[in-house]
């Protein structure tokens, strides 16, 4: 048995040297004549553009795109492809691609390449929120909140304030895509974290801001939802800045659920050259003045009584949310309340006051009244046809005198 043993071991010794000799280790000797295997597989490489919508052409390069038989983006067929080379498709994006990965695919198969965006048609908006397209910035947020959620359009994603410390610096600004023509801002706050002051200034380069309005001890009124609407000239802008934010009122850190940015068309007077009545008037055949769209021409209320009523009837339901009533500057009533009426029976009060002491203003051009007073009452969006303004205690010895009742929905 001893000896079987020595025998395997030298036959296992005179193999190892034989699997070691010169001629055999490592690799076959080159052949030129031996032919070189290449993948057929296709390759995507790249693509240009990286986005694109319905009827965007695509150029894809890659290798071996000679035999493609299908381009695809997001998993859907394109319109069309061209093979422009062996290296190079152009593809037509189809009504209904998708993003995802871009593939095409030829008689070895299929490969692809992550990363292209499908922008799916945006119907017309006719007064679009310019915030929607732009980049947000802002001091630090509290932990957990993010600043993009002021202009992401959704409205249950806030900006909260890192704090509420008095004097800190917090501002929040939205730089639009390109250069625009605005004249309203709408902040939607939670109605116990709003700011209360602030300033609202607008930039054409990022450097020199202008103040377009400014607001100290703003209250939500409850009916308004937080929803603070800002009016202002027609400015350009490129960057519109909140700044100065701080809460007055309440200990809560600032909570800022949206932040638009538009460009109004002037609203419509919905009242103008509307039948108008009133409970009497000092020159006959006068209530027509109410609403002719004339400054220049008034309705007097006679002097025998304090108490009075006018109406308008708009000839339908629309929704309203906005009332301007100018007065003679040294005619008009201490107190005042306006209701609405869809049917002219039942009327609902959406806004009064009491023992009124305006500054009146100055005649602006084209005017031909000496001075004036303005009620501007804005209110939560409602239907109404009907109009009632009663008011009393007149501010003179003259008749009550307006000069004119507008009526809107602009907010």
């Amino acid at each position: 048995m001893k000896n079987l043993w020595i025998i395997l071991s030298l036959a296992g010794v005179s193999l190892f040297i034989a699997s070691c000799d010169e001629d055999t280790f490592g690799a076959n000797p080159y052949d030129p004549d031996t032919p070189v295997t290449v993948s057929e597989w296709p390759k995507v490489l790249s693509f240009v553009p990286e986005r694109g919508k319905a009827g965007d052409i695509i150029t894809i390069t890659g290798e071996n795109f000679a035999t493609a038989t299908k381009v695809a983006f997001g998993g859907r067929d394109a319109e069309s492809f061209t093979i422009v080379d062996e290296s190079t498709i152009t593809a037509v994006l189809s009504a209904y691609g998708n993003s995802g990965n871009v593939a095409v695919t030829n008689h070895k198969g299929e490969r692809s390449l992550p990363g292209f965006v499908y922008e799916w048609p945006v119907e017309p908006v006719e007064n679009p929120n310019f915030a929607l397209n732009g980049t947000a910035t802002s001091t630090e947020p509290f932990s957990g909140f993010f600043t993009t959620s002021v202009n992401d359009g959704q409205p249950n994603t806030p900006w909260v304030a890192s704090n509420n410390n008095e004097g800190e610096e917090r501002w929040v600004m939205i730089e639009l895509d390109m250069l625009r023509e605005i004249n309203m801002v709408k902040l939607t706050w939670d109605p116990n974290a709003a700011g209360t002051d602030y300033v609202l200034e607008v930039s054409e380069n990022g450097d020199d801001f202008t103040t377009v309005y400014q607001e100290t001890g703003w209250v939500s009124n409850g009916d308004d939802a937080g929803v603070k609407t800002i009016k202002f000239d027609a400015v350009n802008a490129k960057y519109v800045r909140l700044g100065n934010l701080f809460n007055s009122l309440t200990p809560y850190n600032m909570t800022l659920y949206e932040f638009e940015i538009y460009n109004m068309p002037p609203a419509e007077n919905l009242a103008e050259k509307k039948p108008a009545d009133a409970d009497c008037e000092a020159n006959p055949d006068s209530k027509f003045h109410i609403t002719d769209g004339k400054l220049a021409n008034m309705w007097q209320s006679g002097k025998d009584h304090d108490s009075h009523w006018a109406t308008v009837d708009l000839g339908d339901a629309v929704d309203l949310d906005n009332i301007i009533i100018s007065w003679d500057g040294g005619a008009y009533p201490k107190n005042l309340k306006i209701s609405l009426s869809e049917d002219g029976a039942e009327y609902a009060e959406v806004y009064s006051v009491s023992d009124w002491n305006p500054e009146p203003e100055p005649r602006e051009p084209g005017e031909t009244v000496w001075t004036k007073v303005v009620t501007n009452a804005e209110f939560k969006e409602q239907k109404a046809r009907y109009i009632r303004v009663d008011f009393d205690t007149p501010s003179s010895v003259w008749g009550i005198t307006i000069y004119e009742l507008e009526a809107y929905n602009q907010w």
